[in-house]
């Protein structure tokens, strides 16, 4: 198991969480530094002290916030993948959204998310494996949530007639690896090709191997 530096258990024991909008606020800057910084120097590179230099906080401060650089690992975990299911989740409710609609907005939602949180989402793609314990076992259950909605979205366009009938756990992992890959290349065409239009051409493609066409 790796070693991560942790406050000393008699110190650690004595702190008490915050709750306020100004602590959550510098939570979320803290996460923000640290994505940076796992950008410039990687995981391993990366130690506390460093982190509170770069935040301008004093080490036992940045301890007060988090314990550790895994614990901000595994908050930019859960931050990229409850943007992910919630915003599913909400378009899954609404009846009469067709299947191809859902796995557009599906992949926009993800688009969005590396536009606006590149650094989250390259944690969230390349250092999951540095989580440990419950940690990693949490956040291999709601990546497996994630999948699975998918799964239900193709699956029912299969039964509705919408899709034509294909390996739908193959075309799963074609999806998402479409959508997760696209944390490589899209931070730089942001800007110029929004989340929605660049989930429609993405699609456009996609979906050209699902749906049914009249006439066939």
């Amino acid at each position: 198991m790796k070693a991560v530096e942790k406050l000393p258990t008699s110190s650690k024991n004595k702190r008490i969480r915050q709750t306020t909008a100004a602590h959550d606020e510098k939570r979320l800057e803290i996460i923000e530094c640290c994505a940076s910084l796992f950008d410039r120097v990687g995981f391993h590179g990366m130690s506390m002290q460093m982190l509170a230099d770069e935040v301008g906080l004093g080490k036992p401060t940045l301890y007060h916030y988090f314990s550790s650089k895994n614990d901000i690992l595994y908050d930019m975990h859960q931050m990229h993948i409850d943007a992910l299911i919630n915003g599913l989740q909400v378009d899954i409710e609404s009846a009469s959204t067709k299947p191809e609609e859902l796995l557009e907005k599906a992949c926009a939602q993800t688009l969005r998310e590396i536009a606006q949180h590149p650094g989250y989402v390259r944690a969230y793609m390349d250092h999951y494996t540095e989580l440990e314990g419950t940690q990693r076992i949490e956040m291999r259950k709601r990546r497996t949530e994630y999948f699975s909605r998918i799964t239900s979205i193709i699956s029912n366009g299969i039964a509705s007639g919408r899709f034509r009938k294909v390996d739908v756990e193959l075309a799963t992992l074609a999806f998402v690896g479409m959508c997760n890959w696209a944390y490589k290349w899209y931070p730089k065409r942001a800007d110029k090709t929004p989340p929605e239009k660049m989930a429609k051409s993405l699609c456009d493609i996609f979906l050209g191997g699902l749906i049914i066409k009249s006439g066939k």
